[in-house]
């Protein structure tokens, strides 16, 4: 068995962190090229069942690429906050193997305002907070390309409180 070293766990702390930090800053930033190349894995579980209702279902990244775009776009503006971030990974040691999968858990928030042709401060608006669950892989052929390794594989987001409905701005 390979030794977990010190330098590679920071690495892997480091990575893994970006890539869930860069999910609300792109979906603010409406950066779906991002959120392929950079965010998520060839296939996700997406869990919104808390906000959107429904069943857990694993798509495509395309898919859900796709899926993402079009509601990112109902919005007029947005304000996706992840704090609080838990990396799962095993302590470096000489009989530790890196980890090929690792589980997140975040503290999220979201400010969402609908597109209206109010100008007077009437559009629609939704908040709601929560936690997120994520799992990511590691793929050791992004690494050997110089690219950050770690990509999302499951996002579950259980809300907590919220003020509206995403129901009310989406119509979905």
């Amino acid at each position: 068995m390979a030794s977990y070293e010190i330098a590679q766990y920071l690495l892997d702390r480091a990575n893994v962190h970006d890539t869930i930090t860069k999910v609300p800053f792109y979906y603010d930033t409406v950066n779906i090229k991002g959120l392929e190349s950079e965010v998520y894995g060839p296939s996700i579980e997406i869990d919104y069942t808390s906000i959107m209702g429904g069943s857990p279902y694993t798509v495509s990244r395309a898919e859900w690429i796709e899926q993402a775009d079009g509601l990112l776009h109902k919005f007029a503006f947005s304000q996706h906050i992840t704090t609080g971030i838990v990396t799962n990974l095993p302590q470096p040691g000489p009989n530790v193997a890196r980890p090929e999968k690792v589980t997140v858990h975040a503290q999220v928030t979201a400010s969402m305002v609908g597109k209206s042709e109010a100008t007077s401060g009437d559009a629609p608006f939704v908040q709601n907070g929560g936690l997120l669950e994520a799992e990511l892989t590691w793929y050791a052929d992004l690494e050997k390309q110089a690219e950050n390794p770690w990509r999302i594989t499951k996002y579950k987001y259980t809300k907590k409180w919220n003020k509206g409905s995403v129901l009310d701005i989406t119509g979905k």
